[in-house]
């Protein structure tokens, strides 16, 4: 029943050399989240969760005076099992054929939102555990041809996804006014939300290589695949009925996608060779759209089509063009400069950005200084243009046209019209690395590394305005003899981010925000974000010789911090005398750890190897610590705590080999 860890593999192989192999592997992966949450709701972690029938409802976290009396201990955890597999079978010196199958199946639970509420004012929910239990099935078959010039692969697979699950139900433990009678506690409202659907997928590949003349190689791949799903759909509330019936049992949701592949590499002479790649990307979401006229969060009765609520599935299209090219030129014995310059093209559909254009090229020199010496510079530049941003996008083709004919000014806007997503949005970034090698003697060697960039959103008024990032590490490995090994190193990573914002206040201020000329200036606000990360460690080896013995040690520190200071504003709660701009607590992070691990030859073909390990982790995080249950007066939380524990682990182990 407790066999040991709950981390486990198994592995096998057999084959005859040129002529087939068949393997079968089996792993179990465990992911644990944490084990200190309490939650009110019977069946915890099931696809019912319901209310102890003494529960008091009230409008807020503090009105529940049951609460305490009827917490229970919930874990958030899961487990995978995985088996792989294959064979691989040549069929003549140049043909093979191959299949590989992957059964996994994930059970456990997770932490899910289960809300009720309509708008920003009225909202009320719960954390609760929900249920994980799926299942996926991929197989794969293929056939490949390769001879000293040529190589081409053809393969399919096919995967599927199933979710023994289909919805959670759940109890709302909330009372609120303001929503329509029928969706309280006092009124016996359950809430339903669906789970993952079912889905498959399907692909076909082919990929090429020819090696001509000349030093030149050109190869290239495509890859068709088709996603599908068509789960039945839940009906529009669990809590009240409905005038307008559901426009389709199911989504019958499709997408294709096509990748195409293309490099030519080329020696263009003694000391220059040059690499061509053209990728194409496609997307082309078949799925067909809808009027959905949702009931949100099972609070409020069916509103008529001409509403907030009458809603359009949005299907998001893509088309990538990306062309590339790199020169490499040997300028001496151990020089080398090397230059790459790179364009891409993205349309999209149905998004606040119809077109991108990025381009970016790099410049590297490698350089040998010495004998004992060599390293690289290494410089990179991009910019990425916007078209036209048109915020009204998103809103518009998500909600029905005749009621979006009804709407002026702030009210077809789906988010700030000057918030910029970052992905999308202009930019412009700059990078720099560099790395050197040293070896002052035969038994010493010394690697340095440094990298830094930088990036600007130039019309980013609110969103991620820029962050810059840096890297640096140095690793000293000595070997005072042929037994001994030892080495030393240290990292340190900081990335800053600024994000800019606006307060728009709800009511009764009611601020507006568009046009532009609009907005006070008050109410902006920006967030400085930074995290550093500190990694220390080393390890000593030694192998004496005989070869019937080894024994290393690993040791590691690693600090992490983050840094969260909001600047400016006043915006942030509209009351006089209010300071808004205080630094969040820091969260932080630490780890130590070690390891002892050695190896016996006991006699030929077996051998004992034993390992100690010990791993000390410690977090703090003001968004968990010392926050209770019931300390939000909207939301029901689990009460987990920051990370914190200390941990041995004794492996030891027989190697053999089979006669």
């Amino acid at each position: 029943e407790n066999l040991g860890l709950e981390t486990g593999a198994l592995a096998a192989t057999y084959g005859r050399w040129g002529d087939f192999s068949v393997s079968l592997n089996y792993d179990q992966l465990p992911h644990y989240r944490f084990n200190d949450g309490r939650t009110p709701f019977n069946g915890s972690g099931s696809t019912v969760q319901t209310l102890p029938f003494n529960w008091v409802g009230a409008d807020s976290t503090a009105g529940f005076t049951t609460l305490s009396s009827s917490l229970k201990e919930v874990n958030i955890d899961k487990a995978r099992q995985r088996y792989t597999g294959g064979f691989r079978w040549q069929l003549s010196e140049a043909w093979q054929l191959m299949s590989e199958f992957r059964h996994e199946t994930k059970q456990g639970n997770e932490t899910l939102g289960a809300i009720f509420g309509t708008d920003g004012g009225n909202p009320r929910g719960s954390i609760v555990a929900r249920p994980v239990d799926y299942q996926t099935d991929e197989v794969t078959l293929g056939l490949s041809y390769a001879n000293t010039r040529t190589q081409y692969n053809f393969a399919y697979s096919a995967m599927l996804f199933s979710n023994k699950d289909k919805a959670l139900r759940f109890e709302n433990p909330f009372n609120e006014s303001s929503w329509s009678p029928g969706a309280n506690f006092s009124d016996g409202a359950v809430g339903q939300m669906g789970l993952e659907p079912d889905n498959t997928s399907s692909q076909f590949s082919f990929s090429a290589g020819h090696t001509l003349g000349g030093g030149t190689r050109i190869s290239g791949s495509a890859i068709s695949t088709r996603l599908e799903q068509n789960d039945s759909y839940l009906p529009y509330s669990s809590v009240f009925p409905v005038s307008i019936s559901l426009p389709k049992p199911d989504l019958d949701g499709r997408v294709d996608s096509l990748v195409v592949n293309l490099n030519l590499s080329t020696r263009l002479n003694r000391k220059t060779t040059a690499r061509l790649r053209y990728n194409y990307r496609e997307r082309d979401n078949k799925t067909k759209r809808d009027i959905y006229l949702r009931i949100p969060n099972d609070s409020r009765t069916q509103s008529g089509l001409i509403s907030s609520n009458a809603r359009i599935n949005r299907v998001y299209d893509l088309e990538r063009n990306r062309y590339s090219i790199d020169l490499n030129y040997r300028l001496t014995t151990g020089v080398r400069l090397s230059a790459g310059y790179k364009y891409q093209e993205t349309d999209r559909t149905m998004v606040d950005v119809a077109t991108t254009k990025e381009d970016s090229g790099f410049f590297r020199f490698s350089f040998k200084p010495s004998a004992i010496s060599s390293g690289w510079v290494k410089v990179t530049r991009s910019e990425r243009d916007a078209s036209t941003y048109d915020s009204t996008v998103p809103f518009i083709m998500g909600h029905n046209p005749d009621y979006v004919a009804t709407l002026v000014g702030n009210q077809i806007f789906e988010n700030d019209p000057l918030l910029r997503r970052y992905h999308l949005a202009d930019r412009k970034r700059d990078e720099i690395s560099a790395s050197l090698n040293i070896y002052p003697s035969d038994n010493m060697g010394i690697s340095l590394l440094g990298k830094g960039s930088s990036t600007d959103y130039p019309s980013s008024v609110v969103g991620l305005e820029g962050s810059d990032d840096s890297h640096y590490a140095v690793d000293i490995s000595y070997t005072p003899a042929s037994a001994w090994t030892a080495s030393i190193y240290y990292n340190h990573d900081r990335f800053s981010n600024r994000i800019n914002g606006y307060t728009r206040l709800g009511f009764p201020f009611l601020t507006p925000f568009y046009p532009a000329s609009v907005r006070s200036s008050g109410l902006n606000w920006t967030v400085k974000s930074e995290d550093r990360v500190n990694t220390f460690g080393g390890g000593i080896d030694w192998k004496p010789p005989g070869g019937r013995f080894d024994l290393s040690l690993d040791a590691n520190y690693t600090d992490a911090v983050t840094k969260t200071s909001p600047v400016g504003g006043g915006g942030f709660l509209p009351i006089p005398g209010v300071i808004t701009d205080l630094p969040f607590p820091d969260v932080t992070t630490e780890t130590t750890s070690l390891s002892i691990k050695g190896r016996y030859q006991l006699r030929r073909g077996t051998e004992l190897a034993i390992r100690y390990w010990y791993e000390d982790y410690g977090s703090r995080d003001w968004a968990l610590d010392g926050v209770g249950v019931d300390t939000l007066s909207n939301v029901l939380l689990p009460g987990n705590q920051s990370p914190d524990y200390s941990g041995h682990i004794f492996l030891i182990s027989v190697i053999f080999e089979l006669d």
